[in-house]
C-alpha cells in the first residue's frame, strides 16, 4: 500500500479537530499536569525554526504524561502586543488589529501542520480585551494595596489611610521607601496631593521617574534587548536615555516572602538561582556623604559598611540629578560630553563592558563621614541610576572594578 503523507496527515488533522481530541476537561479524576510553552509573537514572517524547536520538546513531554495517565493541560496563545505591528501599520496603513489577526491565523495553520497536541479551546490572545482586562484588574489591586509588615501580606490602602487619620505614623507597620513622620491631625490637614504623594511611597504599584531607552523616530520606549550600539534593533534609529514617569512594582517590600516561597517550588537549582538574582534582595546600610560646596548630600547603599574606611572616591551614574548641580565650570564641557556618550548606551552594554574603564571628574568633592577627608566625585557609566541610589562609595582595596578605575585615573 502506497503511503501518501499529504492525504494521511490531512485526514488525522481533520479527525483531531472534529473530535476535539486534545480538549481538556476540568472535571477529571486523573492527576493534573500543566505544560506551558512561551507564546510566540505573531509577526508577518510566520514561525521561525526556534518556535518548533521548543514546542516539539514540550509536546513530546505532554504526550508522554498523557500516556502515563495524567490529565494534561497544554494550551497555546499569542503574545500579540508589540512594536512591529505598530510600525507595520504606519508603513502600510493596515490596522494592527487586522494584521495581528491575519498573522495569528497563519501561525495557527503552521502549528496545526506540525501536529501539536494543543487544547485550542484555551487559546489566549494578549491583545484582546477579554485577556488584558485581567492584567489591568491585577494592576488595580496592586495600586490599591500596601504591604503590612506584621501580617507579611498585602492590605487595602484604605486600612492605612484610616490608621493615619487616627494615629498618624505612630507605630505604623507598613513598608515604605521613605521615612514619614506625622500626627493624625497633620494628616487631616494635608492637601489631597500631599496625601497622594505620601501614599505613593506605600502602594505596591507606584509611579517613579526612571531613565528609559527613548527612540524619537519610533515614538516609544524600548527594552534593553531592543537596543544595540545606541540604535534601535528595528530600523536602526538613535536611542537615548531619558527620564520618564513610569509605573513600578514595590518588589522590595515582599522580597523575603518571594525568596522563602522559592524553597517550596519544584524548580531546578539553576532556575531558582536565576529567580533569586532577579529578586535581588540585599542586606546592607545607607551611608550619607555631605558635599564640600553644597548643602546637598550623596546617599549610597552598601552591602559592606565595614569597608567605609577604605573609601577613596565617589562615583555617580551619569544620569544622577546631582551631577548638574555639583559640576564645576572647568569640568562642565567634558562632563556633558560624557553624559551624552553614556546616554547612547543601553544598560546591558554598560554592564557588559567590564574590562573597559571610562569616567569623568566632576570637579567637586564629598566629605568622608568619619575621617572628614575630601573624596573626589566622578561619574562613570558602570554605575546605573536605576540600581540602588545611583551612587557608590568606591573602595579600591576591596573591589576589583573600583581598583581598576582608581588605577586608570590615578586616584589615590
Amino acid at each position: 500500500m502506497e503511503y501518501n503523507p499529504q492525504d494521511f496527515e490531512q485526514n488525522w488533522k481533520k479527525f483531531w479537530n472534529d473530535h476535539e481530541t486534545y480538549k481538556v476537561s476540568n472535571d477529571s479524576d486523573l492527576p493534573k499536569f500543566y505544560v506551558l510553552d512561551m507564546f510566540p509573537y505573531p509577526s508577518g514572517a510566520g514561525l521561525h525554526v526556534g518556535h518548533p524547536l521548543g514546542y516539539i520538546a514540550s509536546d513530546i513531554y505532554a504526550r508522554y504524561k498523557r500516556l502515563n495517565g495524567f490529565n494534561v493541560l497544554h494550551p497555546m496563545g499569542y503574545d500579540a502586543f508589540g512594536l512591529p505591528a505598530e510600525q507595520y501599520a504606519i508603513q502600510t496603513g493596515v490596522h494592527p488589529a487586522v494584521s495581528t489577526q491575519n498573522n495569528i491565523e497563519r501561525y495557527r495553520q503552521q502549528l496545526d501542520n506540525l501536529g501539536f497536541s494543543f487544547d485550542w479551546s484555551r487559546q489566549i490572545n494578549t491583545s484582546e480585551p477579554k485577556y488584558y482586562k485581567w492584567t489591568q484588574w491585577i494592576f488595580s489591586l496592586l495600586f490599591d494595596h500596601y504591604y503590612d509588615l506584621q501580617s507579611d501580606s498585602a492590605k487595602p490602602i484604605h486600612n492605612l489611610t484610616d490608621y493615619f487619620a487616627s494615629h498618624g505614623t505612630d507605630n505604623v507597620h507598613a513598608y515604605s521607601q521613605d521615612d514619614h513622620s506625622f500626627t493624625a491631625h497633620q494628616w487631616q490637614t494635608f492637601s489631597k496631593k500631599e496625601k497622594d504623594d505620601i501614599l505613593m511611597s506605600y502602594r505596591l504599584a507606584y509611579r517613579k521617574t526612571s531613565f528609559v531607552n527613548w527612540c524619537e523616530e519610533l515614538g516609544t520606549v524600548l527594552a534593553n534587548d531592543e537596543v544595540k550600539d545606541g540604535v534601535s534593533e528595528r530600523g536602526g534609529f538613535p536611542v537615548v536615555k531619558r527620564p520618564m514617569l513610569q509605573w513600578a512594582l514595590r518588589i522590595t517590600a515582599y522580597a523575603e516572602r518571594l525568596l522563602i516561597g522559592l524553597d517550596s517550588i519544584d524548580f531546578t537549582d539553576a532556575l531558582k538561582t536565576q529567580q533569586r538574582n532577579w529578586i535581588g534582595r540585599s542586606q546592607g546600610a545607607k551611608v550619607i556623604f555631605n558635599l564640600e560646596h553644597s548643602s546637598d548630600s550623596i546617599e549610597v547603599f552598601t552591602t559592606r559598611p565595614d569597608t567605609l574606611y577604605g573609601v577613596t572616591f565617589m562615583v555617580l551614574a551619569p544620569e544622577h540629578p546631582l551631577v548638574n548641580q555639583i559640576v564645576t565650570p572647568e569640568q562642565s564641557e567634558d562632563v556633558n560630553q560624557y553624559i551624552q556618550k553614556a546616554a547612547a548606551k543601553s544598560e546591558k552594554d554598560r554592564l557588559a563592558e567590564v574590562k573597559s574603564v571610562s569616567g569623568q571628574f566632576t570637579g567637586d568633592y564629598a566629605i568622608h563621614p568619619f575621617t572628614k577627608e575630601k573624596l573626589p566625585i566622578w561619574i562613570s557609566d558602570y554605575v546605573l541610576y536605576g540600581y540602588g541610589t545611583g551612587a557608590i562609595m568606591a573602595v579600591p582595596a576591596h573591589d576589583e572594578r573600583d581598583h581598576r578605575f582608581a588605577t586608570h585615573f590615578n586616584i589615590n
